[in-house]
């Protein structure tokens, strides 16, 4: 899948848009969990409602997020924005996509996760349960041990779509019930080669 934006630009030219400026970022990771106007992203962000106007245009123009609200405020009528829901590649479609396309996708997740882990540190949130897991583990694998690895990815991905659906069943029926706002994060990459020895 090639993942045309609406004005035609690829993958890998949009997401590199996307990542050019921290600030869009971190715009892009409040979007995709609320809708929000450029004055509430400012205060948010701290920054210029003027600064993050110009990067909401540039994520609007590129079709990462959409207008969805217009509320008259004080003569003036303010805008609210969420970011457009993509669907997510599966194998045979990731593999379609070209190196420089995969490397621009993969930085832009990689930027988002960071984004949400310094948000948590800052708050103080990320250690405060303490059954909250975080690990890395580096191995030495054949052909064979990263296809197991990746299907364990894999299999872990579907495990927490499936507890995410459960989760929103039974918040539809108990209304007002308290939630916990949470990212999971999972990755098995190719390391550069280790250093000989010799």
């Amino acid at each position: 899948m090639t993942a045309k934006t609406k004005k035609g630009e690829g993958v890998d030219e949009t997401l590199a848009k996307v990542v050019a400026h921290p600030l869009r970022i971190e715009a892009l990771s409040i979007l995709s969990e609320r809708a929000a106007s450029p004055k509430e992203l400012g205060a948010a962000l701290n920054t210029p409602v003027g600064n993050v106007s110009y990067h909401v245009r540039e994520l609007e123009r590129i079709g990462m997020i959409e207008l969805v609200e217009e509320k008259a405020r004080r003569g003036a009528v303010e805008h609210f924005y969420r970011a457009i829901r993509r669907p997510a590649l599966d194998n045979g479609e990731w593999e379609g996509l070209s190196l420089a396309e995969r490397e621009v996708i993969s930085a832009w997740i990689v930027k988002l996760m960071l984004t949400d882990a310094v948000k948590a540190l800052r708050a103080g949130t990320f250690d405060s349960r303490g059954d909250r897991h975080l690990s890395r583990t580096e191995a030495l694998v054949d052909e064979r041990g990263w296809e197991e690895l990746i299907e364990i990815q894999e299999e872990a991905l579907r495990s927490i779509l499936a507890a995410q659906a459960r989760c929103a069943k039974r918040l539809a029926k108990a209304n007002g019930a308290e939630t916990i706002n949470v990212v999971t994060g999972l990755s098995c990459f190719e390391l550069p080669p280790r250093p000989s020895s010799d």
